[in-house]
């Protein structure tokens, strides 16, 4: 089986996504690895399910599903939560703004 990082990196390879392709060699150099960790998950849901769950308050959702329901575990791996909602909001850059990429 799959890991959810493995399973979102090959949805975002899809031709039927080139802008998530590109943001996430953008987001691999831009952000650290746990930071990375979580928008690969976010980027996996946003695949699946749609615009939807880049939504400000899909962020505690995603977070409590990724950390087996452990807000502490992602407050602990990622900082604080003022940290966590700039990365989150600032990676969707790379996703509407090609010429973020230059």
């Amino acid at each position: 089986m799959l890991s959810t990082f493995q399973s979102a990196s090959n949805s975002l390879r899809s031709s039927h996504h080139p802008p998530l392709a590109s943001a996430k060699i953008v987001i691999s150099t831009r952000f650290n690895n746990k930071q990375q960790a979580l928008l690969d998950f976010v980027l996996y849901h946003y695949v699946r399910v749609g615009i939807e769950e880049l939504d400000q308050e899909k962020l505690t959702p995603l977070l409590r599903l990724k950390y087996h329901n452990s807000i502490s575990d992602g407050l602990g791996d990622l900082g604080r939560a003022e940290e966590i909602g700039q990365v989150f909001a600032g990676f969707q850059t790379y996703l509407y703004q090609p010429q973020a990429f230059a």
